[in-house]
This record gives structure tokens, C-alpha cells and sequence, in this order.
């Protein structure tokens, strides 16, 4: 009917993270566990292999298309440019490197305006993308399985924003989740439509683009890697049915905990993995559910910084301590009793189930 609002019934959820995009086309009609999953190695790691093809040719590169994730690509970059080799990147390819463009001119990248190579380039040229919809159609169709009906394509990048001059993007990313906490503070509330993404997230806004450009009669949802962590979560079972939990997501770059009360968090913390031994994440989750961690504690570690919405309960009186992550096994070492959350009966699906558990709010 003509109107009438569309609901979320087929869901592409595509979780990109530093090693792996994990994707789960969920229908509503289906028991998820027969639903199409996919483990992928990242667009970053697939893009950098074709800069070091470039290195190895000894030629020039001309990079151009949307804001990918940085990881491999930008340091297979970096190592073209050691050698001796020329790069040039389109803005929006730039902003893969740094997200500020007066940084990547710096580190010796000319950022050319227009999407032609200048003229008289006799290098590679190279198009970078993270959401690869068609190529993804086309596999899928050859198994009986299809995107032309989907309502509804959710991603998940990790983007920090572009800060003001002067301000550590650091510090800028847990303002922004401050200031989400103090409107609504589900997990589900932390994703964006396609039409409300801030303008300082660039890497979500390009991943909307570059949806709407291949399949623009879907809606699209993004969302930070960090908290579509939490929310999958919680879309484990036995999480589901605990009133309090300190939700940690043991990432590659970011170690992300959350204390969810009531299926709202109370509060959001945020380090670097790598600084993290298990004597340090023991104290720093303890300290952050008993509400004794402090922003300027994390930050001056080199981690983000803590946020909290109200006073924690205290790690005593948590229900259940859910982890997940590449890194969960971290855990097993502080002594911390955990339960690994698995929805859908797939660990790698944490970011996924959480995608579809906010296109659901989004699009009731």
C-alpha cells in the first residue's frame, strides 16, 4: 500500500572489520541458522593487494571511489610511497589514509580533485570500495539466492569522524557516544538511517553512497563496528534474558565494553587492544563497572575514554559478563568468569545480529 511505512523483512547485514567483513542475509521467513553467512577476508586486505602488485611493477599509482577502512591498504600505501613511487588519491579515496586531508598531503599523497587521473598518468589505476553489493548479487544468484529484494542493507564500519582541528579524534569519538547516551541509549539507537548520518562520519557516509549507488531502492542503515558488537550480544540467548551485563567486544584495534542495564546502556569505555595485557583489562573492567574508571585514566593510556549515562552497578552485582571478538580469548587470561556470546549460534555473527536487531528498530 502507498504510505505505508516499509518494514525490515530481508536484511543484508555486512560487519567489516580489520581482518573480515561478516555477512548474514537474514529473512524473517527463514530460521536464521538456514539464513546465507559469510566470512570474507576485509576490502582493505584485498585493496592493499593490489597496491603491492603496483610496488612490485614499479609503477605509479592513481587510487580513486569511496572511503574504505585504512588497516592494510593504507600501510601497503605508505610502503609505495618509501619506494620511491608516486601516489595520487581522489578526496574521498583519501580519506582511507587519514581523516584529514592536510595529514595525508603531508605524508607526501597528492589529493587530486576529480575522479579522471591527471593528465599524461601512465600508472595504475586502482578503484577502492568497501561495499561491493553487485559482485555479491551475482555469486549469490548462482546459488539460488538473491539482494533485488532486500529491504533493507545494514553496515557496520568503524569510523571515528573527522575532529575539529586541534582535537584528538580520540577524545572526539567518545564525545559523540556521550552524546548519544544522553538522548537514547539503546545500542540499536547508535546506528543512523541513510539520511541521518553526521557529516564528520565520512567512512559511514561513503558506505551509504556507495550502497544506494548499486541497489537504491533498498534502505540503508550504518553503524560503529564497536557497539553493532554490543547489540549482537545481546541477541545471544542467554544474554537476552539478563537484566544487567557488561557487554566487551575484544576487537583487533579496540577493546569496546558496555554496561547494558535493562537492554540500555549505562555506560561505554573504550581502549587499544594491543595496550591492553590481562592484568591491565582485569583492573580497567572492574574499575569501569564499579564506576571508578575515569576518561582521563583511559585516554592518557593511549585508550578513547570512558562515558557514563548513570552509576554503574558494580561488577559484583552484573549478571552475566558477555564477551566477544577476535581477541576474546584475552579474557581466559584476567581470570574474569565469561560467557562468549554466540547468536545465532556463530560468534562471527555478533556484528551482524546486531545490524538486524537495528534495522528492526529503525524500520518497525
Amino acid at each position: 500500500m502507498q504510505g505505508r511505512r516499509r518494514q525490515a523483512r530481508k536484511i543484508l547485514a555486512i560487519d567489516i572489520g580489520a581482518g573480515t567483513e561478516d555477512i548474514l542475509l537474514y529473512d524473517e521467513t527463514k530460521n536464521v541458522a538456514n539464513c546465507v553467512k559469510m566470512i570474507l577476508p576485509t576490502s582493505s586486505i584485498v585493496h592493499a593487494a593490489s597496491v603491492n602488485h603496483a610496488t612490485t611493477l614499479g609503477r605509479d599509482i592513481f587510487v580513486r571511489g569511496y572511503t574504505i577502512g585504512g588497516g592494510e591498504f593504507a600501510a601497503s600505501v605508505m610502503r609505495h610511497l618509501k619506494k620511491g613511487f608516486r601516489v595520487i588519491m581522489t578526496e574521498s579515496a583519501a580519506y582511507s589514509i587519514r581523516n584529514d586531508l592536510d595529514e595525508v598531503k603531508q605524508l607526501g599523497i597528492e589529493v587530486w580533485r576529480g575522479e579522471k587521473p591527471p593528465k599524461g598518468f601512465r600508472g595504475e589505476v586502482l578503484n577502492i570500495s568497501e561495499i561491493n553489493l553487485k559482485e555479491l548479487d551475482v555469486f549469490l544468484s548462482k546459488r539460488n539466492a538473491s539482494l533485488s529484494d532486500i529491504d533493507v542493507v545494514a553496515i557496520a564500519v568503524q569510523d571515528h569522524g573527522v575532529s575539529p582541528k586541534g582535537i584528538s579524534n580520540r577524545r572526539f569519538r567518545v564525545e559523540k557516544m556521550r552524546e548519544q547516551l544522553s538522548r537514547r541509549r539503546r545500542p540499536e539507537d547508535f546506528a543512523f538511517k541513510e539520511d541521518e548520518v553526521p557529516r564528520y562520519f565520512i567512512r559511514m557516509d561513503s558506505a551509504v553512497r556507495a550502497s544506494k549507488n548499486q541497489f537504491p531502492k533498498s534502505k540503508v542503515i550504518v553503524m560503529d563496528t564497536s557497539i553493532a558488537a554490543i547489540a549482537g550480544c545481546l541477541q545471544d540467548t542467554l544474554v537476552a534474558e539478563a537484566e544487567s551485563v557488561l557487554a566487551v567486544n575484544l576487537g583487533n584495534g579496540h577493546t569496546t565494553a558496555a554496561i547494558v542495564l535493562k537492554g540500555e546502556i549505562s555506560a561505554i569505555a573504550e581502549h587499544h587492544t594491543q595496550l591492553l595485557t590481562p592484568t591491565r583489562l582485569k583492573r580497567l573492567l572492574r574499575e569501569f563497572a564499579d564506576g571508578e574508571l575515569t576518561d582521563e585514566d583511559v585516554f592518557n593510556e593511549g585508550g578513547h575514554g570512558v562515558a557514563f549515562a548513570t552509576k554503574p552497578p558494580g561488577l559484583s552485582k552484573i549478571d552475566v559478563i558477555a564477551v566477544t571478538g577476535p581477541n576474546r580469548h584475552l579474557i581466559e587470561k584476567t581470570g574474569i568468569e565469561a560467557y562468549f556470546a554466540s547468536p545465532a549460534g556463530d560468534m562471527m555473527m555478533t556484528g551482524p545480529m546486531g545490524l538486524i536487531a537495528a534495522a528492526k528498530r529503525k524500520y518497525r
